[in-house]
């Protein structure tokens, strides 16, 4: 039942001989079914020159710290200059050693989380044990890969602990997958970047690390117009994901 779960299977779905079951099995859209999906998908190529407008907003950061990894997001959604939602979750557990925070398309995202859990759902049932935050990464990129060159937007940060311990991934649309100790991904990404490396430091205590990547949510939210809203503040430790109460942008920077 739990891998049913995961994998999205609807009862009341039939398979339809001789027609397209793509519906029911989700798998198999690996890339879109016509030729040259690029030039009919990417619209970057009607674009006048210059750069491409703004059209997605956030602010996702992690970096490891004595205990763990600890992960901060922001909560607004965007579309352009539009806010779609102001309190929107960011970060989302995969399994209980294993969080990802996502930025670019709401609907890509969550798209390849749910491809991601099914995978390491399906890896467990098979091996019987979770793969490593690494060996996460590299199935999401294989996930994603077949889609470069369409205008899919989706990149995602894994922070996990496996029998190596804490580990942070970075992977994007286009299969690219890279490992580091801090890593911060969005519209707001600079700004957060500069207030983790004015104030981190390697093995710092819990409390540092919830104080820094408060603050520097906060900071990118009230920089980067396309990020803002609430922050959400995660942990990643040897016993599994914890989450703090979420705290108002605004509020919490005006007490600090």
């Amino acid at each position: 039942m739990a891998l049913l779960s995961v994998c999205g299977w609807d009862r009341e779905s039939r398979v339809q001989p001789g027609g397209s079951n793509l519906h029911v099995f989700p798998s198999l859209i690996v890339n879109p079914q016509f030729p040259q999906p690029s030039n009919k998908l990417c619209s970057s190529h009607h674009r006048s020159s210059g750069p491409p407008p703004p059209a997605h907003g956030t602010t996702t950061l992690a970096f490891l710290y004595a205990d763990g990894i600890a992960v901060a997001t922001d909560s607004r959604s965007s579309a352009g200059k539009l806010v779609c939602s102001p309190d929107s979750r960011k970060a989302f557990f995969v399994h209980k050693h294993l969080l990802a925070t996502t930025s670019g398309s709401s609907a890509d995202c969550h798209f390849f989380r749910r491809a991601l859990a099914r995978e390491c759902r399906l890896y467990q049932v098979r091996h019987g044990y979770m793969p490593s935050v690494r060996g996460a990464a590299k199935m999401l990129s294989i996930l994603m890969m077949p889609f470069r060159g369409t205008d899919v937007c989706a990149a995602v940060t894994l922070c996990g602990w496996d029998r190596n311990g804490p580990c942070i991934c970075y992977v994007y649309n286009d299969g690219t997958r890279l490992s580091s100790e801090i890593i911060s991904v969005g519209s707001g990404s600079p700004y957060a970047y500069s207030i983790i490396d004015q104030g981190y430091k390697p093995g710092m205590k819990e409390e540092e690390a919830r104080q820094l990547a408060r603050r520097a949510v906060c900071h990118a939210g009230l920089s980067d117009a396309y990020s803002g809203g609430l922050v959400d503040v995660y942990w990643v430790k040897e016993g599994g994901c914890e989450k703090d109460p979420r705290e108002d942008l605004v509020q919490l920077y005006e007490s600090m």
